[in-house]
């Protein structure tokens, strides 16, 4: 995978990332369809979106994709794919290996493989269907289609590691929790942990629960912060397999009001980032992310919203390093009620939050975890849905606060149930003019401490204006540039006077694609949500230097 560390050194590890054969089968029904009788007269790139490409832009329909690999040794393996949008059916030499519906999260599909070579087919389906549930048109991003994210093929011995999760457990003794999840038979083997030039060895008896938890110190060790982002490497072995995670130590709680890293209350000054791009979709390459990372660091943010899906790891990795905060938010943007009261709607968005918190929850920059981006929280109806994602991300993870972006603060009926309130408003834009947007942002904060939520955080977790890259008038009109830099130029102001709102993402870093549904595209100047402050090249627009400006100071 593209990381800024290795994961393994022991385990055999294959980079399948390349070009790969590709077929664009349309209407196909995967049901209906054999690898062997698919002519892939066409290439691929992988990690890409096929239909970000000239030749596939803009369809939608099953694709199929190839690819040849060696295994050297007979014996389990395992194809790790980053990503694949939206839905998939993985194939070994024809057989089907596995499935995975959903976008944005990593899976696995394993195969026993016999020595020499063998054909990997990923079915690939783009359309919105009930085999992707978490995927619908009307929202507001262009949903690209395609293997995404990196993917490896691994060779699995008898015993492998299959995660590692460590925690912080006390900052003054830099105490930290290594939770080593495996699967293998019951044993004896040696283990060793290394870290910050420590290593622990012990003989260890594997038994039924697949689970070894060790608690460790690191004297001396810094501790990770957005000012001082300090990371170390955990290094294990286990048997003959090993895993590498790297982690920052540090604590998040909520404290007075504000977010709270190692009990420093911060006020968080950022934006909202897609990860989509005209040229190359959702699958960002390497230099991208690198761009994005230090333009937000130009910006002088100390935090981004992962909007509104989970981000690239690669991207986590890099704001582990920058210190940047991250609100890392499963996939959704205004389901209707009668999804969310569907048990098996719901059922797929535990597996993808259960997938999220897998695959993020080791990143120290990860302060924040969010769902159901302006869905119906305003309905009781709606409330168990809260209740069993929040519920279900503070059993995965009870180091971190949860959130979720409201659209309708006023009428919300959930706002008890996330230690965060995070709001999306739009005052100037939608509705009023620049000069009701303090009074609006006022109104907010009065009626969430009314409601008996003073205590927690309060975030403006959207809020902006749109602008069509170049225009620009004397009159400093609605989608001008000049409009979109006053009206962020008062938000800033507004919210840097005072002290009950302590965060802010501003909708959004970069302009994207939206989808094809009509009654959004009316309200999309060229098909693209403008509110971004770099257009969709990141090229910055002349809100850029007046956020840079303001937040620096």
């Amino acid at each position: 995978m593209a990381r800024r560390f290795a994961r393994h050194e022991r385990r055999s590890v294959t980079d399948l990332d390349g070009v790969w054969d590709f077929a664009f089968l349309g209407d196909a029904d995967p049901d209906d369809v054999s690898a062997a009788t698919i002519a892939f007269e066409d290439a691929m790139a992988v990690p890409g979106s096929f239909d970000a490409t000239p030749a596939y832009a803009g369809k939608r329909g099953l694709a199929a994709y190839r690819t040849r690999v060696r295994v050297a040794e007979a014996g389990r393996h395992r194809l790790v794919f980053d990503a694949v949008h939206h839905w998939c059916r993985v194939l070994w030499n024809g057989e089907p290996i596995g499935e995975h519906a959903g976008g944005f999260t990593s899976f696995r599909a394993d195969v026993e493989a016999a020595e020499g070579f063998a054909e990997v087919v990923v079915l690939v389906d783009n359309r919105f269907n009930e085999r992707s549930p978490l995927h619908l048109e009307h929202f507001d991003w262009y949903h690209f289609g395609g293997i995404t994210r990196s993917v490896e093929l691994h060779r699995l011995n008898d015993l492998w590691i299959e995660r590692l999760r460590i925690t912080t457990e006390d900052l003054e003794a830099r105490r930290i929790n290594v939770v080593i999840d495996y699967q293998g038979p019951e044993q004896k083997v040696p283990l060793t942990i290394e870290c910050g030039g420590r290593t622990w060895e012990e003989a260890v008896d594997l038994d039924a629960s697949g689970r070894i938890e060790r608690t460790l110190e690191l004297p001396g060790a810094a501790l990770w912060s957005p000012s001082d982002p300090a990371l170390h490497l955990v290094e294990v072995r286990l048997g003959e397999d090993d895993m590498c995670e790297r982690v920052g130590l540090r604590q998040v709680t909520v404290e007075g009001g504000r977010v709270a890293v190692n009990g420093e209350p911060l006020t968080l000054w950022g934006v909202n980032r897609h990860e989509s791009h005209p040229n190359f979709g959702h699958a960002q390459p390497p230099a991208l992310l690198v761009s994005d990372v230090q333009q937000i660091r130009d910006l002088g943010c100390n935090f981004v919203r992962g909007s509104h899906y989970p981000q690239d790891p690669l991207f986590l990795d890099l704001c582990d390093e920058a210190g940047i905060c991250v609100w890392s938010e499963s996939i959704g943007w205004q389901y209707p009620v009668d999804l969310l009261t569907d048990p098996d709607f719901v059922d797929a968005q535990l597996e993808h939050v259960d997938e999220m918190v897998e695959a993020a929850a080791n990143h120290p920059s990860v302060v924040l975890w969010g769902v159901l981006n302006e869905c119906p929280s305003y309905k009781p109806a709606a409330r168990p849905a809260y209740e069993r994602l929040l519920g279900r991300i503070r059993e995965l993870d009870p180091t971190r606060p949860v959130t979720y972006a409201t659209l309708n603060v006023f009428e919300d009926v959930c706002l008890d149930l996330a230690d965060v309130i995070s709001v999306n408003c739009y005052p100037g834009w939608y509705i009023g003019g620049i000069e009701a947007i303090p009074a609006e942002l006022d109104r907010i904060a009065a009626h969430v401490d009314e409601a008996g939520h003073a205590d927690k955080p309060l975030i403006i977790s959207e809020i902006g204006a749109g602008a069509v890259p170049g225009w620009r008038d004397q009159h400093h009109g609605m989608w001008t540039e000049e409009y979109q830099a006053e009206l962020l130029e008062t938000v800033i102001g507004h919210l840097a006077g005072q002290d009950r709102i302590s965060g802010l993402g501003i909708w959004v870093l970069g302009d994207f694609r939206t989808t094809e549904a009509k009654h959004m595209l009316l309200t999309r100047p060229r098909g693209v949500n403008d509110k971004g402050i770099l257009d969709e090249y990141r090229r910055p627009k002349r809100a850029y230097g007046a956020v840079r400006r303001l937040f620096a100071g």
